[in-house]
């Protein structure tokens, strides 16, 4: 799909919302960009002891309502968007998402790299070296003004 920007949100991380969706305004609209919202639900929940039946399942159907009560308060009614809420590992399955999409740009969020990050790698970095789509990290910082 011509100018779709992928747009992975990780609901856990609120201190970024302002950050993704001022960013994802203005490519949309600079563009006449479609964006497509993703929020990924880790399989490996589903492993948890003592996890009850369907909890996946349930906790997809939230993460999805969240995520569309979520854009549609912020996006302004001139930018097109879509979402849903996936189940899987979640580099992966952004990179995956991007391809059956056809997306030319993955718009994603950075969170304050852990130690575990730094050995392993954040999921950034793994979408990054991952995909054929551009991708742009954004990072919370006083050197760009996305508004």
């Amino acid at each position: 799909m011509k100018n779709c920007i992928l747009v992975p949100i990780d609901l856990a991380h609120e201190a970024n919302f302002d950050l993704i969706f001022s960013a994802t305004t203005t490519l949309a609209r600079r563009h006449h960009a479609k964006l497509h919202l993703l929020s990924v639900v880790p399989t490996e929940i589903s492993v948890w002891p003592y996890v009850p039946h369907n909890f996946v399942g349930e906790a997809q159907k939230l993460t999805e309502s969240q995520l569309e009560e979520l854009a549609r308060l912020e996006y302004a009614d001139d930018i097109h968007w879509t979402s849903e809420a996936v189940i899987g590992p979640i580099a992966q399955t952004i990179v995956k998402r991007a391809q059956d999409l056809g997306a030319g740009l993955i718009a994603i969020a950075s969170h304050d790299p852990k130690v575990r990050d730094l050995v392993l790698g954040g999921t950034a970095d793994r979408v990054v070296r991952r995909t054929r789509a551009s991708v742009l990290v954004l990072h919370h910082s006083d050197c760009w003004d996305w508004s």
